[in-house]
């Protein structure tokens, strides 16, 4: 029975192994120093000389990776631009170690998702979900990640007002104002600590006299503002 048992196990390993290569993936250690847990990486099709040819990173695949690497704990994930649905985020249960997971442009990934990656892996925090479907509901589940430090959300159906209460409600409930959203090209929902950390050191270097507390303010009256497009996403 042992060895039947052995041999299963072998034999998931490897095939897990081989899943990997098939989406040109990594599998490793994140430091010498922490060697216990894991980074995986997986790219969101596999290659092909038509693109027609190519195959989408899908559930099957995913859960038969996840499953091989069960005994290990995983730190960080990246699948993106694959066809992954929420089925993709059982196979995490129990990967109570993953901080870092990025599912962007895994256009299949919905709210339902958003519910099973707050209730299977409470200590992430940081959360990839740019060009999937995640609307304003989505984020109602994730309040549960007391730990979150840092959400995409750019092209998604998350409004910014939505994104703005979330992060108000994640300070409030859970006292997590170490919160930073990205995805919106208004007022950035920068963290609330960071942005009070910035408002305290600027006015108490005013109030130092080592800066002028109306200098954005002169600057505007005495000269004719000129747009900085540098680093605008539309710029070519």
């Amino acid at each position: 029975m042992k060895h039947i048992l052995l041999s299963l196990l072998i034999a998931a390993s490897v095939n897990a192994e081989d899943m990997v290569k098939k989406y040109n993936g990594i599998f490793m250690s994140v430091s010498k120093a922490t060697p216990d847990i894991h980074y995986l990486r997986l790219e969101g099709k596999t290659y092909a000389e038509k693109s027609e040819d190519a195959e989408k990173l899908h559930n099957a695949d995913f859960a038969r990776i996840i499953e091989g690497t069960k005994s290990l704990s995983i730190y960080e994930i990246s699948a993106k631009g694959g066809v992954l649905t929420h089925e993709a985020i059982d196979s995490l249960m129990g990967q109570r170690e993953l901080r870092k997971l990025n599912i962007a442009n895994n256009k299949t990934i919905d709210d339902e998702a958003c519910k099973k990656i707050a209730a299977y892996l409470p200590r992430l925090r940081i959360l990839n979900l740019y060009g999937t479907s995640v609307t304003d509901n989505g984020l109602t589940y994730l309040l549960d990640l007391q730990e979150l430090r840092m959400l995409h959300v750019f092209n998604t159906k998350v409004t910014y007002k939505a994104a703005n209460e979330f992060r108000g409600k994640m300070e409030s409930i859970s006292g997590n104002d170490d919160l930073e959203i990205t995805g919106y090209r208004k007022q950035p929902l920068g963290s609330i600590k960071h942005g009070e950390f910035l408002r305290t050191n600027y006015q108490k270097n005013t109030n130092d006299g080592k800066l002028k507390g109306d200098f954005g303010v002169k600057i505007l009256e005495k000269e004719k503002a000129v747009p900085n497009n540098k680093y605008d996403d539309e710029t070519p």
